[in-house]
């Protein structure tokens, strides 16, 4: 026993011995690592460094601009804020007309001196001589393809900063406004962003950003922004989420009630961009027929209440009247497809004219709102253009015109 215990000793010395050097050794290793991923991301953090550097000297890439104004519109064509029009020029006993509104108002199909702003002075103008009233009505325009109300707001603040109005005529186009003010891009999905307001409670909020100003979720970081550009962010489904419930597709149906396939026919040949279409979040120039209404489509119709009180009160602070008017056109292709039940992409979707009418009636209650009916047959643009030829437009403001009369009056 005496003699084998210095033996043990001397062995788990010889082992502890050669155990110091491995262990120094593995310290030395794992420190060289560190070392190394350390200078690697310092390597990285520095060329990110200088990447950003580099892409603020050379303002790339850009953030998103928000809004626009004249779309369709040789520069000639164009007034002194951005839109197709006639230049902004009156004289003190002028009656001064400002009409609103979206691509009716812009009028693509219609020649420079042929737009809704021209006929309508025209019309005004020949009542006015007929009656031998004094002085001239002058019209002027404010609005752009693809605006809602949103825009419209913008724009016409934008006149007032400059101008004057006696009256401010909104031309309201309800199965395009609706979505346009929910949703804070153009049509379709993620389209060209735009200012957005909002409600929190009754009030409206916003806007997002003025026209011309890079978008409210513009990344500070240049490389974040590359990213986004490369790697697709949806700014529509980013404000979804602050939004109420769309529409839920019907799941009971009686036997006797009969499933149209107009809108999947429509769907399958990409008639009437139908494949742009959204009726499931409610992006869609179809939701304002959509019945029974949506807590997200009463959710648009507020907004766009507010959003047209916000229009008047401008008006009336501006010593100007105010009214609306929408095309009432039931020729339309929504219109003669707009009631029952229709099937698209496994999905059931009930429409009826009788909502939409409860619909336009909800965000117009108050308003002095006037329908004026499309009377004639052939309206089109063109079989792939939904907006109103040039006979159609003077026919519309020829009929608003008689509408008109009666209320204003010389400005002295």
């Amino acid at each position: 026993m005496t003699n084998d215990e210095p033996q043990a000793t001397t062995t788990d010395e010889r082992r502890a011995t050669s155990a110091r050097p491995r262990a120094a050794k593995a310290v030395t290793t794992r420190a060289r690592i560190v070392a190394r991923i350390f200078l690697v991301a310092l390597g990285i953090v520095f060329a990110l460094a200088c990447a950003e550097v580099a892409m603020r000297l050379l303002d790339k890439p850009r953030a998103a601009v928000s809004g626009w104004r004249a779309v369709y519109a040789a520069p000639a064509e164009i007034n002194q804020i951005g839109y197709r029009g006639q230049k902004i020029e009156y004289g003190d006993q002028d009656f001064v007309i400002l009409l609103v509104g979206d691509s009716q108002v812009e009028a693509r199909a219609c020649a420079f001196d042929q737009m809704p702003e021209r006929r309508l002075e025209a019309h005004l103008n020949e009542a006015r001589e007929a009656n031998g009233a004094r002085g001239r009505v002058r019209v002027f325009s404010v609005g752009a393809s693809g605006y809602g109300q949103d825009q419209e707001l913008l724009a016409l603040r934008d006149y007032f900063a400059k101008y004057r109005a006696d009256l401010v005529v909104l031309w309201e186009t309800p199965i395009n406004d609706l979505w346009n003010n929910v949703f804070p891009t153009s049509f379709p999905a993620d389209g060209t962003s735009k200012p957005t307001f909002w409600l929190e409670g009754e009030a409206l909020r916003g806007p997002s950003e003025e026209i011309g100003q890079p978008i409210r979720e513009t990344p500070r970081l240049k490389l974040t922004l590359t990213l986004r550009k490369n790697f697709h962010w949806s700014r529509d489904r980013a404000w979804e989420r602050r939004y109420p419930p769309a529409y839920s597709p019907i799941t009971e149906v009686s036997h006797l009630e009969v499933v149209k396939d107009d809108w999947q026919q429509w769907y399958d040949a990409n008639r009437r961009g139908m494949r742009d279409e959204n009726p499931a979040n409610e992006k869609s120039h179809l939701t304002i027929f959509l019945t029974p209404r949506s807590p997200r489509t009463t959710y648009g119709l507020d907004l766009m209440r507010a959003l047209i009180l916000e229009m008047q009160r401008a008006s009336v602070a501006h010593g100007a009247g105010f009214v609306a008017f929408a095309a009432d056109n039931p020729r339309s292709e929504e219109g003669t497809h707009s009631e029952g039940l229709h099937r698209l992409n496994g999905n059931l979707y009930r429409t009826s004219r009788a909502q939409y009418r409860a619909n336009l009636e909800y965000f117009n209650r108050g308003f002095d709102f006037l329908p004026v009916p499309v009377r004639l047959a052939d309206w089109m643009a063109s079989p792939a253009d939904p907006h109103l030829n040039q006979p159609a437009t003077d026919q519309v403001m020829s009929d608003l015109a008689k509408r008109l009369a009666g209320r204003f009056s010389d400005r002295r």
